[in-house]
């Protein structure tokens, strides 16, 4: 089994919050993170999308791949603030190359917001309620969701949130990944430890993990047997057709948003077909293998 290197990305927007009938004036602060299953080796990156012209005394940070929202004052019931905190979250991910559609729709994505609050001072903001959200991620269709999300019966507000997400790499590993090491009867009661991963050659990814080098009879070029070949195209085909599933779905998602637009700030994009551009990469592709090892 060989596996490959996938990069789902998310944009978490904050968009309004309001105070349905929160108990105490203060600062609030909302602060977001990502979570995968731990059996999945992965790595995760966050970022803020900078905002232009702001000068704000405390702004959105990110600590620890905690992202945190501006702080922000509420004084009055039904108040209404406007935050616009754009969240970028990177997971790169180690999957099976013969299940990466199944185990990208499968995959438990799990965006935890956590409201904080303090009286007076700013540096010991308090945890005081907190919402994890699961998100259905497809890989053909992506994730395009708007959300109100209200917080418990005693710190009742809401938060509106859209979350967009889309496969957009998918290549062979390029780092290594703790993976977590499986406990045997002997240290079962030891705690949860990782193991990084080794990177492994292209070669083994492409032709698979059995692939040797063989020299040709006259000593000056290698033979690569059919076998191999077989798993680089199959390893290929399936690389292309998953990044152009999720590429329709981008394009089918901004056609149906762009209908919503005044007729000025349009842009037209032309017809997607996915299986002539599929047909063209493998072609390509082979020709290209046919013209190098001579096959």
């Amino acid at each position: 089994m060989s596996e490959v290197q996938a990069m789902v990305e998310f944009s978490v927007e904050l968009h309004k919050f309001y105070n349905v009938d929160l108990f105490q004036r203060g600062f609030y602060q909302i602060r977001a993170s990502m979570k995968i299953p731990p059996r999945v080796p992965h790595k995760l990156e966050a970022s803020l999308l900078p905002v232009i012209g702001a000068d704000l005394a405390f702004p959105a940070s990110v600590h620890d791949n905690v992202i945190c929202s501006k702080t922000f004052q509420i004084l009055y019931k039904n108040e209404e603030v406007t935050v616009n905190d754009v969240m970028i979250f990177k997971i790169k991910m180690l999957l099976d190359e013969r299940k990466i559609e199944e185990s990208l729709n499968e995959m438990n994505f799990l965006l935890s917001l956590d409201l904080h609050f303090t009286d007076t001072d700013y540096s010991t903001l308090q945890l005081i309620s907190s919402r994890t959200l699961k998100l259905h991620f497809s890989l053909h269709q992506g994730l395009h969701h708007y959300v109100n999300v209200m917080f418990d019966y005693f710190h009742l507000s809401v938060i509106s949130v859209t979350v967009h997400a889309s496969l957009v790499a998918l290549h062979q590993p390029l780092i290594s990944f703790p993976r977590p090491v499986k406990n045997t009867w002997l240290n079962r009661n030891t705690p949860a430890q990782n193991r990084d991963t080794v990177i492994p050659t292209l070669e083994s990814v492409v032709f698979g993990n059995s692939y040797t080098k063989q020299l040709s009879a006259d000593g000056c070029s290698f033979v690569i047997a059919e076998s191999f070949l077989n798993h680089a195209y199959n390893l290929h085909y399936t690389l292309c057709a998953s990044l152009l599933l999720a590429f329709k779905g981008l394009h089918s998602y901004f056609i149906m948003v762009a209908k919503e637009l005044p007729s000025s700030h349009r842009i037209e994009l032309g017809i997607l077909n996915t299986v002539l551009c599929l047909r063209a990469c493998c072609k390509e592709t082979q020709l290209l293998y046919i013209s190098k090892f001579n096959v």
